[in-house]
C-alpha cells in the first residue's frame, strides 16, 4: 500500500519530495529493504544517472562507482575530500547534482538532520538543512530534470513540524507493518527450509504475529531454531511480548486478559449486545454492524475494565490500554510525539481494543497554560477516533463514573456512538458474582446456594463483593489455617464487617441512565427511570 500511494503521487506530480516513516527498517517483502525494493520496482524503470545515499554517520556513497564519478564530474572534483561532511558543506554539492541529472537521492535518519522542536531551538547546522531540504521539494529545476529525494524515519513526530507545513512540498508516506495476508506469506516462506518445526498453523502463527514486523517475525524462528524448541502458542506470545515491550512499552500497557463472558457474573444485557455487535459480526468479516467506539458508564467498582478484558478474550482481539501518565512528557514536543507513538502502536495491534480508562480526566480540549498540548493531543485522539476506515478493526471503549464531564465531540455519532450502562448487579448477578470470586480464588466453600448472600449484599457493586469473598477467606484462615473452608455463617460475619463503600452511586448511576440511548441495554427494572429520563431530555 504505501509503494502504491508513493507511486502515485510521484505520478500525478504532487512531488518530487517523500518523507517514508514508521516500519522503513522491515523488509518490504521476502528479502528485499526499502532501499533495494524502490530500486528494483522504480529507479530501475526509469533510468536514474545518479542513485546516492547520506546519513550524517556514514556521510554520501553512491550505488556505483560510476554514479560517484558523475556526481564529481557534475561539481567539478571540488566535494570529493567532503562526502563525510555535515549538510551546511554537502548540500550544496548536492543540489548542483539534483539540478543538473536525474539523480535519486536517499536521506536515511531524517529525524536527525533536522529533528523536531521550535525554529528557535534549533542548531545554525539544523536550520541549514531544513532549509536546503525545503527548498528542493518546491524547486522547479529539481522536478523538471526528474530527480526525487526518499528521505526515511522511525517517526514522523520526531521530524520538525516545518516539513509539513502547506508551503512545501514534501509528501509523507507511512510505511505500515504487514497486514496478516502478508504475514502469512513472509512465514510460510520463513518455514520453507524446515529448521523450525511450528505446533500451529500458518493462519494462528500470522493471526499471533499481529503487531510484529517482518523482522521480528524472521527473529521468532530464528530464537525457536537456535533453542531448539517449535514454534508454540507460548513461544510466540512471550517472544511478541518482549518485542512490542521494547517498541511501545514506554507509551502503551499491553493487556493479556484471562477471563471470557463466562468468567464474568452479570451485566447480561452488556454481554448479549457486544456478542451480537462486535464478536458475532467481527467473526463473519461483517463489519457494517460493529460501533466505532463504545462509552462504558456507570459507578465505580461495577466491573468496567473486566467487561473489556472479557470482549477482548471472547472476541480473540488484542487488547491495549492508553495510559496519559505514560504519555505526558517534561519537554516542549514530547507529549504529542508519545501519542502519536501510542496511537501507531495501537493500530499496529489490529484488530485490537483501544482502552480508555477514566476517559474523564484523560482527554480534555486543553486548559490555559498547557501550551496547547492538550488541545493538540486532543484533536489527534478525535481525528483518529472518527476515521472509519478502521471499523471492525480497532474498537475504542473507554470508561467513566462521570460522562456528564465529557466533551461532546467525544460523544457524537461516529466516535462512542454507543454508551453502555454499567449498573450495580441485581440480586441473581450478585449470586453469580460470590460464586465466580470463590471460583477465581480457588477456595473450599460448602456453600450451594449464594442467593441468601446476595440478598444481604444489596448496593453491593462487584468489587465490593469480591472484598467481602476475601474478608470471609481472612475469616476461615483465623479459624482453620491449614484447611480454611468459606461457611454460610463466616460469608454472612464478613457481610457484616464490610460494608459497601463506593460514594455517589445513585448519582453515577443517574448520570449512567441519561447517557444511555438504547433501552434493550438496561435490566428491566430500569426502564421506567430509562423513560422518564428521555422524557425530561
Amino acid at each position: 500500500m504505501w509503494f502504491n500511494e508513493f507511486l502515485s503521487k510521484y505520478k500525478s506530480g504532487i512531488s518530487h519530495e517523500f518523507l517514508f516513516y514508521f516500519n522503513v527498517k522491515d523488509l518490504m517483502d521476502n528479502n528485499r529493504n526499502i532501499y533495494r525494493y524502490i530500486d528494483d520496482e522504480f529507479i530501475k524503470q526509469r533510468n536514474f544517472g545518479i542513485v546516492a545515499f547520506y546519513d550524517i554517520s556514514r556521510g554520501l556513497t553512491f550505488l556505483e562507482a560510476s554514479m560517484e564519478r558523475e556526481f564529481n564530474m557534475i561539481t567539478g572534483n571540488e566535494v570529493s575530500n567532503l562526502f563525510r561532511s555535515m549538510p551546511s558543506k554537502l548540500f550544496p554539492y548536492i543540489d548542483m547534482a539534483l539540478k543538473n541529472t536525474k539523480m535519486a537521492l536517499f536521506i536515511d535518519h531524517a529525524e536527525k538532520i533536522v529533528p523536531a522542536g521550535d525554529l528557535g531551538s534549533m542548531t545554525l547546522e539544523e536550520r541549514m538543512a531544513l532549509i536546503w531540504l525545503s527548498e528542493w521539494s518546491v524547486n522547479a529545476r529539481i522536478s523538471s530534470v526528474g530527480s526525487t529525494i526518499f528521505m526515511l524515519a522511525d517517526n514522523l513526530a520526531d521530524i520538525s513540524r516545518e516539513f509539513l507545513k502547506p508551503a512545501y512540498r514534501i509528501e509523507p508516506i507511512l510505511v505500515e507493518l504487514p497486514g496478516e495476508e502478508e504475514r502469512k506469506n513472509y512465514i510460510s516462506f520463513l518455514l520453507e527450509d524446515k529448521t523450525t518445526h511450528s505446533e500451529i498453523s500458518l493462519e494462528e502463527f500470522a493471526k499471533l504475529s499481529s503487531g510484529l514486523n517482518r523482522k521480528s517475525i524472521k527473529d521468532i524462528k530464528l530464537k525457536a531454531e537456535a533453542e531448539g524448541v517449535p514454534i508454540t502458542f507460548e513461544f510466540i506470545k512471550q517472544k511478541k511480548h518482549d518485542v512490542l515491550q521494547k517498541e511501545y512499552g514506554d507509551v502503551l500497557e499491553f493487556i493479556y486478559p484471562e477471563i471470557g463472558f463466562e468468567d464474568l457474573g452479570g451485566m447480561d444485557a452488556a454481554k448479549a449486545y457486544l456478542t451480537k455487535n462486535i464478536i458475532e459480526p467481527v467473526r463473519r468479516g461483517d463489519s457494517r454492524r460493529v460501533p466505532m467506539g463504545i462509552l462504558l458508564c456507570g459507578p465505580s467498582g461495577t466491573g468496567k475494565t473486566l467487561l473489556v478484558e472479557a470482549l477482548a478474550k471472547s472476541s480473540g482481539f488484542n487488547c491495549v490500554k492508553i495510559d496519559m501518565s505514560r504519555i505526558l512528557g517534561q519537554y516542549v514536543g514530547e507529549s504529542e510525539k508519545n501519542f502519536k507513538k501510542c496511537l501507531l502502536g495501537a493500530k499496529s495491534q489490529e484488530p485490537v481494543i483501544v482502552f480508555v480508562d477514566e476517559i474523564d480526566t484523560a482527554f480534555r480540549r486543553g486548559e490555559a497554560g498547557d501550551n496547547g498540548v492538550g488541545r493538540n493531543i486532543f484533536s489527534e485522539f478525535l481525528q483518529f477516533t472518527g476515521n472509519t476506515n478502521n471499523r471492525g478493526r480497532i474498537i475504542f471503549i473507554a470508561a467513566t463514573n462521570r460522562p456528564d464531564l465529557l466533551d461532546a465531540a467525544l460523544k457524537r455519532a461516529g466516535r462512542f456512538d454507543k454508551k453502555i450502562p454499567v449498573l450495580l448487579p441485581e440480586q441473581e448477578e450478585r449470586a453469580q458474582i460470590f460464586k465466580i470470586i470463590i471460583d477465581k480464588y480457588r477456595i473450599s466453600t460448602n456453600i450451594q446456594d449464594f442467593l441468601p448472600f446476595a440478598k444481604l449484599a444489596e448496593n453491593y457493586t462487584g468489587a465490593e463483593i469480591d472484598t467481602v469473598v476475601r474478608k470471609a477467606y481472612e475469616l476461615a484462615c483465623n479459624k482453620k489455617e491449614d484447611r480454611p473452608v468459606i461457611t454460610g455463617p463466616i460469608l454472612k460475619d464478613a457481610l457484616k464487617k464490610c460494608r459497601p463503600s463506593t460514594q455517589d452511586v445513585e448519582f453515577m448511576t443517574e448520570l449512567a441512565l441519561a447517557e444511555c440511548d438504547d433501552i434493550d441495554l438496561l435490566p428491566k427494572k430500569y426502564w421506567v427511570r430509562f423513560e422518564k429520563v428521555s422524557k425530561q431530555a
